[in-house]
C-alpha cells in the first residue's frame, strides 16, 4: 500500500526531520519547508541502501570473512526474498511522495523553481524503481487514501513518463518568484545546474534504452528523437551532492560516513570493518597500477593491515573503503558523479546518438573520477591502459571501456548503477559468481516487497526466488 509521507523540515535546522506517513499539518508545509527533507533523506536512501545493494550485485564489494564470521551473508548467498531489501522500494515511494506533494502544491504564490527540482529529483529516484523492479505503480501512485491500491504500469511506460517529467520540469526552471535558495541543498538555488542535472537524467534514462532500441524500430525511433533533443545541451560537470548541515554528532554525520566510517567519538563502525573489495575489483585496479586503487580502499589496520579483495562468500580478510570515498563525517553525500556524466555523454557519441568526440569525453570521465577520489596523474593512467581490452578506449572496444571504467567510478559512490549497467551491457566481462554458488547468473532484479503483497495484493504479481535471475528487466536483452 502507497502512504503519504511528509518531512517537516525546520529551515534553521535541516537534520531535524520528521517522516511519519501519519503527519496531520501538509496543508502548513510550503515547497521550501517539503523539500529539504525529501532532499537529504532520498540522497540517505541512495547512498545507502541503493548503493549497498549495488556494490554487492556489481560484485565491487565483498566482506572480511576471517574478521566477521558469515559477512553479508544473505548478499553473499543470493538469498532474495520480498523481504530482501524490500526497505528499498519503501523508502523511494516514501519519499518521492514529498516530491510529488510539491509537484501538486497549490497556492497564491508562485513556487514554479521548487516545483521543477521536485519533477526532477522525483524522476531521478524513481528512475531506480524501474530499473530494479520493472513494472510499478506509477500513474495512480501518490494519492495517499484516495487509492490505496494502485495499479501496476508497464515499466517501458514509466520511463517515457518521467522522460516527459523532466522535459516539463526544464520548461518551468527560472519562472519561478519564491526565494529556493538555502531550501535548496543540493546546488542552493542554482537553476542552470538544475537544468544540467535534468538533461543527464534524461541521457541516462535514454542510454538505457538503446540496446532494445536496436531491436524495436518505435522505440528505436522514440530514442533518436529525444536524444536529438539533448544535441548542445548542457549536463553536469560538477559532482551533484547534497548536505543539510553534516557534522561530526550524534544522528548529524554524513549517512555514508555514519554506516561505514566512525562514531563521532572515532570509534570505526561494524559495518565499515566488515565491508572491502571483492578480488575482482581489487585485482582489476591493482593488475593495471591504477592509482585510484589507494584511495578507493586502503589497508585494514583491524585486520594486520590487509590490502587485498576477497571472493564474495570466500575466506580472508580485506581492505578496508579507502579515504577517497568516506572522506569525513560533515563531507557532501554525492548521488550523480561528473565522472558519470562524461561517460554517459561518451557512450551516447559513440553510438551516433549525441555529436562529439567520444574519446575526449571518456578521458574527461576517468579524469574526474581521478578527481573526485583525490587520486593523481590521470593522464599517465590514460596513456598506459589506452590499448587495454577492458579499460582502454583504443583496446577493440570503447563501449566496453567506456562501462568499465563507469564501474571503476561509481564503485561505492553509485552502487546501484554497477549492477544495473552490468545487467544492460554485460561489462565489465567476466564479473564472478559468489563462492560455492549454485546459480548460473548474477541476479537481473529486485523482488516486490512484502508491503506489496500485504497492501497492494490484488495489483502486485506474484514471485519466487527464481524471478530475481530470469524475469529482466525491459531494456535487459541480453
Amino acid at each position: 500500500m502507497l502512504m503519504l509521507c511528509i518531512s517537516i523540515v525546520s529551515c534553521s535546522d535541516y537534520l531535524d526531520v520528521n517522516d511519519s506517513i501519519d503527519n496531520q499539518n501538509l496543508d502548513e508545509l510550503t515547497p521550501n519547508q517539503l523539500i529539504v527533507g525529501a532532499q537529504a533523506l532520498s540522497a540517505e536512501t541512495y547512498a545507502n541502501r541503493l548503493n549497498r545493494v549495488g556494490n554487492w550485485m556489481g560484485v565491487a564489494w565483498s566482506g572480511n570473512y576471517l574478521a566477521f564470521n558469515d559477512a553479508y551473508g544473505l548478499e553473499s548467498r543470493y538469498q532474495f526474498s520480498n523481504t530482501f531489501y524490500d526497505d528499498v522500494w519503501d523508502n523511494i515511494y516514501r519519499f518521492t511522495s514529498n516530491f510529488a506533494t510539491i509537484e501538486k502544491y497549490n497556492d497564491d504564490k508562485n513556487w514554479n523553481n521548487q516545483k521543477a527540482a521536485a519533477k526532477i529529483l522525483k524522476a531521478f529516484y524513481f528512475q531506480y524503481i524501474v530499473d530494479l523492479y520493472g513494472d510499478a505503480p506509477y500513474s495512480e501512485a501518490f494519492q495517499g487514501t484516495d487509492n490505496l491500491f494502485p495499479k501496476y504500469d508497464d515499466a517501458q511506460d514509466i520511463y517515457m513518463s518521467l522522460i516527459d517529467s523532466l522535459d516539463e520540469a526544464m520548461t518551468m526552471i527560472n519562472t519561478g518568484s519564491e526565494e529556493f535558495g538555502i531550501n535548496d541543498i543540493t546546488f542552493n538555488g542554482d537553476m542552470g545546474r538544475w537544468r544540467a542535472f535534468a538533461n543527464t537524467i534524461k541521457l541516462r534514462l535514454l542510454i538505457r534504452l538503446t540496446e532494445k532500441a536496436q531491436s524495436d524500430a518505435t522505440l528505436g525511433t522514440y530514442v533518436t528523437t529525444k536524444f536529438a533533443e539533448l544535441n548542445g545541451a548542457q549536463f553536469i560537470t560538477q559532482d551533484v551532492t547534497v548536505n543539510p548541515g553534516y557534522s561530526n554528532a550524534d544522528d548529524r554525520q554524513n549517512p555514508f560516513w555514519e554506516v561505514y566510517g566512525f562514531t563521532p567519538v572515532n570509534v570505526p563502525t561494524a559495518q565499515g570493518r566488515q565491508t572491502g573489495p571483492s578480488e575482482f575489483a581489487f585485482n582489476l585496479l591493482d593488475n593495471s597500477n591504477d592509482p585510484r586503487l589507494n584511495r578507493l580502499w586502503k589497508p585494514n589496520t583491524g585486520n594486520s593491515n590487509t590490502f587485498a579483495g576477497t571472493q564474495q562468500n570466500g575466506t580472508g580478510n580485506s581492505a578496508s573503503i579507502g579515504d577517497g570515498v568516506l572522506k569525513s563525517a560533515d563531507a557532501d553525500l554525492p548521488i550523480m558523479l561528473a565522472a558519470e556524466s562524461y561517460f554517459l555523454q561518451a557512450e551516447a557519441v559513440q553510438r551516433g546518438y549525441l555529436t562529439g568526440n567520444a574519446k575526449m569525453l571518456f578521458d574527461q570521465g576517468v579524469t574526474a573520477s581521478f578527481d573526485y577520489l583525490g587520486a593523481t596523474d590521470a593522464a599517465t593512467y590514460i596513456t598506459n591502459t589506452d590499448a587495454d581490452a577492458d579499460l582502454g578506449f583504443n583496446g577493440g572496444d570503447p563501449l566496453r571501456a567506456i562501462i568499465t571504467q563507469k564501474w571503476i567510478a561509481l564503485t561505492s559512490v553509485s552502487g546501484a548503477e554497477l549492477w544495473i549497467e552490468y545487467n544492460r551491457t554485460g561489462f565489465p566481462s567476466n564479473l564472478p559468481l559468489p563462492n560455492a554458488s549454485t546459480d548460473s547468473n548474477i541476479p537481473v532484479r529486485l523482488l516486490y516487497p512484502a508491503s506489496e503483497y500485504s497492501g497492494n495484493s490484488q495489483n502486485v504479481k506474484s514471485q519466487t526466488r527464481s524471478d530475481a535471475f530470469s524475469s529482466k528487466i525491459f531494456w535487459d536483452v541480453n
